[in-house]
């Protein structure tokens, strides 16, 4: 049986009205999950036809020391505690990574975190402009909202200049996390030392102005209400109107292993659809819906191709690299090859499509010229720039205390 209130929601969709608050719960609660995806599958082929996109992509996580203190969090380490655990990568070893299985590939992403000795322009600068010196052909996609925010405190630069800093330097997009919930209640118990939702968005709108493409994400599964799950999409949105730029949205389920909150448990098969599709349908000005494949798993991602998602994210390229979700028990490996992504595509109906941050399109065939080659192994040889350190980090003079946060002022906007 029909739920009469997705025939409401269908109403206003045939009109061209966005949804409000009411119908995002409704669709989070609605039984009738056949409606539900087949208004989502309907958005989705209004938005991108029958193409699922992906992307050949380097993803490395450059440190995991990080002093914010998120309670969902079984990535992050202080080193003065856990000092056998924590990896601060040099930037030679960065860039050595990202080459590590040649050069086709259209996007670097690198996630770390809040590492006073990692997070500063002085380490950032010179490696993206090596980046883009040798791989012309490849995006940059880095930093949360969360990093700059640290970045621009920690260099006392308003969101406007430390952004021309990146843009300048080659940053093509920022990723999506950070957002965890809006909510100030969740975010007062989760992620209190984190940048608030009012400044994330204003990070995100500066960058967009300036001409860098963001993602956007939200952390759902443990103690947000639905009614804030759908208030964080309406103030996408709305972010979205203000100053466009938002490429993709993904939904990020919980995992629960090591952490705070592992009480919550792992989130259903049925709430991921749920949210998949009630995304698609809440943000009608964002263009993609990814469905994170390495979060996910890929017969979830497959379903959730036929509720709103048109995105799988991408290969990674490299073994043993993402540490964040793996570390907080993902079943999913590190490495999927285009091939196999466009058997999975195709297998549920739909035609791959290889992509770069940008959602520029290129043949699945597509290879960088070779003239670049020779670039790519003289860059190869460290830096003279770059100042020694090491990966497990070592001598006592290395490591930062807590308070090293404290000691930033904030941003002058």
């Amino acid at each position: 049986m029909t739920d009469p209130k997705l025939r409401d929601i269908e109403r206003k969709i045939d009109s061209g009205v966005s949804l409000d608050r009411a119908d995002g719960v409704a669709m989070l609660q609605t039984q009738d999950i056949h409606t539900l995806g087949r208004l989502a599958k309907a958005a989705k082929e209004r938005k991108s036809g029958r193409d699922v996109f992906y992307v050949l992509n380097r993803y490395i996580n450059s440190t995991n020391i990080c002093y914010a203190n998120c309670r969902f969090c079984s990535f992050a380490v202080d080193e003065s505690k856990e000092r056998d655990r924590a990896v601060r990568m040099p930037s030679d070893e960065v860039f050595a990574k990202a080459l590590e299985t040649g050069i086709n590939f259209n996007q670097i992403h690198i996630v770390g975190g809040h590492d006073p000795k990692q997070l500063t322009l002085d380490y950032w600068l010179p490696l993206m402009r090596r980046f883009k010196e040798a791989l012309p052909h490849v995006q940059l996609s880095l930093f949360t909202a969360a990093e700059i925010d640290y970045l621009a405190r920690r260099h006392r630069l308003s969101y406007d200049a430390i952004m021309g800093e990146l843009h300048g330097a080659g940053l093509d997009n920022i990723n999506g996390g950070g957002a965890e919930v809006f909510s100030p209640r969740f975010r007062a118990a989760v992620c209190p030392n984190k940048v608030d939702a009012a400044h994330w968005l204003e990070i995100h709108e500066v960058a967009h102005r300036r001409g860098v493409a963001s993602n956007a994400t939200m952390l759902y599964g443990t103690i947000e209400t639905l009614e804030e799950r759908v208030e964080h999409l309406i103030m996408l949105r709305e972010s979205q109107e203000r100053s466009p730029g938002f490429n993709a949205f993904i939904p990020l389920a919980f995992h629960p292993d090591g952490n705070e909150l592992s009480s919550h448990g792992w989130t259903s098969g049925l709430d991921d659809i749920r949210m998949f599709a009630t995304a698609r349908l809440m943000l009608d000005n964002v263009d993609h819906i990814k469905a994170y494949w390495m979060i996910q798993g890929l017969k979830v991602c497959q379903v959730a191709l036929a509720f709103g998602a048109d995105d799988m994210d991408g290969t990674h390229g490299s073994t043993d690299e993402e540490r964040i979700y793996h570390s907080a028990g993902t079943r999913s490996g590190q490495y999927v090859d285009d091939r196999e992504f466009r058997r999975l595509i195709e297998e549920v109906g739909y035609v791959p499509v290889r992509r770069n941050s940008t959602y520029d399109r290129f043949p699945h065939d597509w290879a960088p010229p070779n003239h670049g080659v020779p670039e790519v192994k003289q860059a190869l040889r460290p830096s003279a720039s770059t100042p020694p350190a090491c990966k497990a980090v070592g001598a006592p003079h290395d490591r930062v205390s807590a308070a090293a946060e404290d000691a930033v002022g904030a941003p002058s906007n």
